[in-house]
């Protein structure tokens, strides 16, 4: 059972040092990057970082664009590595316990059918919960977006300004079907609700 899934598991424990070795050399550059936009912004835009001391500007600047994603999936596939094997004993000896209370025959021994449906779609559940729970992580933890907290750090109230994302061209005149029409749209025989 161990040789079926081993190739997985070395692939996942590959592209987790791959990914790992991503997050590194994508943040390492970073705080240097961050002293030299503090240094352009505090010549060029000084009302952008007033009030804000290089520090903090290093930190939320790494904060907001470190390649964290990298660094989450690296863990995802480390989880997928450190479980698998500990998880294919319990699964398989949960498949013995149920074959136990079924009318046994030929076809529920390993290698057949119900033995490999039984299996593959158990990992695949396993690993999507693996990817599930870093995922859950990974949004938990995110940072405030880079603007917002240099706005926060500057002392500004973030309460009294709406950052509105801005809406694709394409997606300007779309309207659900539920909300009520703008006096444009409006046909002479509409009723208003």
């Amino acid at each position: 059972m161990f040789t079926l899934f081993g190739p997985i598991v070395v692939i996942c424990a590959v592209l987790s040092a791959i990914l790992l070795l991503r997050w590194y050399f994508g943040r390492r550059p970073l705080p240097d990057e961050a002293v030299a936009e503090f240094a352009e912004r505090s010549v060029e835009r000084a009302k952008s970082v007033a009030g804000v001391d290089e520090a903090t500007f290093v930190k939320l600047f790494v904060a907001g664009h470190e390649p964290r994603w990298a660094l989450y999936m690296a863990l995802a596939f480390g989880l997928i590595v450190l479980l698998t094997p500990g998880f294919a004993v319990v699964w398989a000896t949960i498949w013995v316990s149920v074959i136990q209370q079924l009318d046994t025959g030929p076809w529920y021994e390993i290698g057949y059918y119900p033995w490999m449906f039984f299996m593959f779609f158990g990992f695949c559940g396993f690993w999507a919960l693996c990817g599930a729970v870093v995922a859950r992580l990974f949004h938990a933890r995110s940072p405030e977006p880079y603007l917002a907290a240099l706005a926060r750090a500057r002392g500004e109230p973030l309460e009294d300004r709406i950052i509105k994302p801005s809406r694709p061209k394409w997606a300007r005149k779309a309207r659900p079907s539920w909300a009520p029409k703008l006096p444009q749209e409006k046909k002479d025989g509409d009723a208003e609700l």
